[in-house]
């Protein structure tokens, strides 16, 4: 008997009949397998329900993503694959997406963790009368990483003893959080210069910076005024302006969960310069 007799049966007595007997395709979740700050490594899961008591060829799909109604992805599959008789399988379409290129494109609603997204396209099934069509629409919820951004707000001598030649300085920083959770940074292992010169370096065990909002960072530098060059030391005593470098590593827990259940902590690195004004 041939495997496509029930096709043929149901051809003799009207294709609308056809309609019925396809493959079913149900969306069923977004699996997120990696995110860091440069780019989103995610599956849309389908369910694909083969009825019939013969094995059926998914003989190709296509797809177009978007985030907040701006295509961003389309793509086309022409390899398919075979689905089980009288079985459900499940189909992962995988789709990188690149943070930079997409936030060039799609504002992200600052205090939101997600954005919508809009996935269409079509299935289609080897039948005895041809490839048979089916399309899709699905939408939901993407998560939407943006990195934190650190900016220099102010450089304060708190403290300056000339006679003994030292001098106490607060880099203040502000860290801006334009997620819709708390971020919270870890390990922050970090380097200042001043001038040129490479004069304090520290480690902050761990802070939090509230949804949608700044947060403020205090590093502190202590100067030895007879070593440093003579251009701090006026800044110091005098006011002005330093040309100040930060960099710094650290793990940051973002408001997202991998497969496991466990939150994602994704490693930011930091490297900012620009002068500042020191405060006396």
């Amino acid at each position: 008997m041939s495997r496509f007799l029930p096709f043929l049966l149901l051809f003799a007595t009207g294709c609308e009949e056809l309609d019925a007997f396809l493959p079913t395709i149900a969306f069923q979740t977004l699996d997120v397998n990696e995110i860091d700050f440069t780019e989103a490594k995610v599956d849309f899961v389908f369910g694909v329900d083969n009825p019939n008591p013969v094995d059926v060829g998914l003989s190709s799909f296509s797809y177009k993503l978007g985030l907040e109604g701006v295509e961003l992805l389309q793509g086309d599959n022409a390899d398919g694959f075979q689905l089980a008789a009288s079985d459900a399988s499940e189909l992962r379409l995988p789709v990188d997406l690149n943070w930079q290129q997409t936030w060039e494109t799609v504002q992200a609603t600052r205090g939101e963790d997600n954005v919508a997204f809009g996935l269409k396209g079509r299935f289609g099934f080897d039948t005895p009368l041809g490839e048979a069509r089916i399309p899709y629409d699905e939408g939901g919820q993407f998560p939407a990483l943006r990195t934190p951004k650190f900016r220099f707000k102010n450089l304060r001598a708190t403290g300056v003893n000339i006679l003994q030649g030292t001098a106490n300085l607060e880099l203040d920083l502000g860290v801006d959080n334009d997620q819709g959770s708390s971020l919270f940074f870890d390990s922050f292992d970090y380097g200042v210069t001043l001038d040129g010169q490479p004069l304090a370096t520290g480690l902050i065990n761990t802070f939090e910076v509230a949804s949608a909002s700044e947060g403020d960072l205090s590093l502190p530098i202590q100067l030895n005024l007879f070593t440093v060059g003579a251009t701090i030391v006026n800044a110091v005593t005098s006011g002005g302006a330093l040309d100040v470098g930060l960099g710094a590593n650290m793990d940051v827990q973002t408001p997202f969960r991998d497969l496991q259940g466990n939150p994602v902590i994704v490693p930011l690195s930091v490297s900012e310069a620009a002068p500042v004004n020191i405060t006396l």
